[in-house]
């Protein structure tokens, strides 16, 4: 995804990557701390996962969960902004101001828990409670301002929706759009939401590639990066998935299958596209300079299977499958469910049990994942056993993973390619 940003995160491809996985971080001498002060992808605090933390918390504390989102909320009112990530540790802090996934996102997570809490007849201390009504009666207004700020009219006079309110990215970016409908769907009309999905799909490439985003003009970009200086040949592997995942999303909410029907072909066209292991049904990367993973990653040269994208694979597809059957196509379905049932089955590869998560990716990059693991959960699609160790992973070491509600990829000490613990000398 995001390019201009992107030179604060090189620092990690001057290290030697190792193959080692981090299990227990040693204890830190007195005089020392944690490291905590990478930038953007590589140390950054992101209030996207927002909700991914939550569900994973409210299994065994629902407190710890509403707590997250308050103090999500909280940071935001004390910056007077909802920005892309922060880090105050950072030589450069923050990155970009009025960013709609860290915006609407969180929503998503508080939908969840109180559904969580009305279904078990559980409820949270009246304190919490109320700061809870009070958080999230700041934040949905807010997250509405951000959304429609961040629009503008396409080509066609169909209104996009760029991933920021402040104009840094300027085109419309396939998987902000789908988690800004995930969070603050009230937020657009229905025809926005119809007619954004059409204006990316029609700029799909022949070979079957989504596009990474779709400029004003309806021109598609396929790799995160700039446009002189593409990352990858043929862009995230996100890119398929998340397209099925806007078309669900809309069918969902209205109940209209006409965009569904329009694309369908090009739907499975696109998930066949997406590189995928043929020995486990995972989706992989051989080469960096062919592919690369989840857009929130795109700096980071994962290669072999890829753990959050099988996921997003793996949940797509079934997304496809419940799409095929509702348009009166159970077998187009079914194949796609034989899919899905072998992407779950083979992600038991990319778990270890010593640490109770999952590892981003099989060769070179064998790190605790917190986004992936998260994620996982969020779905559904971890086993019971392991949706448990990741659960008690998160409460155990909260501090390594979360700062005031945002989340880092990794936790706290550890850097992509680099993943002993570094520390600094504490002040």
């Amino acid at each position: 995804m995001i390019s201009f940003l992107l030179a604060v995160g090189l620092c990690w491809l001057r290290a030697t990557p190792l193959d080692a996985t981090q299990t227990e971080s040693p204890p830190a001498p007195s005089d020392r701390k944690l490291r905590d002060d990478g930038t953007y992808q590589n140390g950054g605090y992101w209030a996207t996962p927002l909700p991914w933390l939550m569900v994973t918390l409210m299994r065994a504390d629902p407190e710890r969960a509403a707590r997250a989102f308050c103090d999500a909320v909280e940071d935001f009112q004390a910056r007077q902004d909802v920005n892309e990530w922060v880090n105050e540790r950072a030589q450069k802090p923050a990155g970009v101001r009025n960013y709609c996934a860290s915006a609407a996102m969180p929503l998503a997570g508080v939908k969840r828990l109180r559904a969580f809490l009305a279904a078990s007849g559980k409820s949270l201390p009246a304190e919490l409670a109320q700061r809870l009504d009070a958080a999230e009666a700041w934040l949905r207004p807010e997250a509405k301002r951000i959304l429609r700020g961040s629009s503008r009219v396409g080509r066609g006079n169909v209104r996009i929706f760029t991933p920021d309110a402040t104009g840094g990215y300027g085109a419309f970016w396939v998987r902000d759009w789908s988690y800004q409908i995930e969070g603050c769907s009230e937020a657009f009309t229905r025809e926005e939401i119809r007619d954004g999905y059409l204006f990316l799909a029609a700029a799909q490439r022949e070979d079957g590639c989504m596009p990474d985003r779709v400029r004003s003009d309806g021109r598609g970009v396929y790799s995160p990066g700039g446009e002189a200086n593409p990352f990858s040949q043929n862009g995230s592997v996100d890119q398929s998935p998340f397209m099925v995942i806007l078309c669900h999303q809309y069918w969902k909410r209205y109940d209209d299958l006409d965009p569904f029907r329009r694309t369908a072909d090009a739907l499975e066209k696109a998930l066949r596209f997406t590189p995928r292991n043929p020995a486990n049904g995972l989706v992989t990367i051989t080469d960096a300079t062919l592919f690369r993973p989840y857009s929130f990653l795109d700096t980071v040269p994962l290669v072999g299977d890829q753990q959050f994208d099988s996921v997003l694979f793996w949940d797509a597809s079934l997304k496809l499958a419940e799409l095929f059957e509702a348009a009166g196509q159970p077998s187009r379905g079914e194949s796609w469910r034989r899919q899905a049932g072998r992407v779950q089955e083979s992600l038991a590869t990319l778990w270890d049990d010593r640490v109770g998560m999952f590892v981003a990716a099989s060769q070179k990059w064998r790190q605790p994942s917190v986004w992936g693991s998260l994620f996982a959960v969020y779905t559904g699609a971890a086993t019971p056993g392991q949706a448990d160790r990741i659960t008690r992973y998160c409460l155990d070491h909260y501090d390594l993973i979360a700062k005031r509600g945002q989340i880092r990829h990794l936790p706290k000490g550890t850097f992509w390619g680099r993943p002993e613990p570094e520390y600094t000398t504490a002040r």
